[in-house]
């Protein structure tokens, strides 16, 4: 646990992304960029650094939730591996949404559409997580990365409204 990242708060993950591929990760400052981390996958019963293509290797939300709770990690995450939800990761909102204000009209319509936001890790980022299926396995644009497959996100349970988007 690390008092710079929001410790998950558990009782308001949606029940629906609870039934997916969970694990554990531990922030690792990343080479010459001091600010930054990584937030690699470990399997929270081994905790072992897992990838994002071997879903037999994660584990039950409430793995995570037990591993997390140790004091050994950082924080949890749930694995988008194609069975029909849409992450999206949307670092520094703040300055996205200067930049492209079309995005965070979109992100008020889709929580006033019910749409799960949270805030990221940092609390700095955007998280939403929805119902769907994307033509490839992501996008990434200016700040905005949409994924369904293949990646393992940060979850924080930090919700956000849509009058809480600034």
């Amino acid at each position: 646990m690390n008092s710079i990242f929001l410790a998950p708060n558990f009782n308001s993950i949606p029940t629906d992304l609870k039934k997916h591929y969970w694990g554990v990760w531990k922030a690792e400052p990343r080479e010459g960029k001091p600010d930054k981390f990584n937030k690699a996958p470990r399997c929270p019963t081994t905790g072992r650094k897992i990838g994002a293509n071997q879903p037999e290797k994660f584990g039950t939300f409430d793995e995570a939730k037990t591993a997390y709770e140790s004091g050994s990690y950082t924080g949890v995450g749930v694995l988008l591996n194609g069975t029909g939800i849409v992450g999206v990761d949307i670092d520094d909102y703040a300055d996205v949404f200067t930049l492209r204000p079309e995005v965070k009209l979109w992100v008020q319509e889709a929580i006033k559409q019910g749409v799960y936001c949270e805030k990221s890790p940092s609390g700095k980022g955007l998280r939403l997580f929805m119902i769907g299926k994307l033509p490839a396995n992501g996008r990434k644009s200016a700040g905005l990365e949409i994924y369904d497959n293949r990646r393992f996100l940060t979850v924080t349970g930090h919700v956000v409204l849509s009058d809480e988007v600034a």
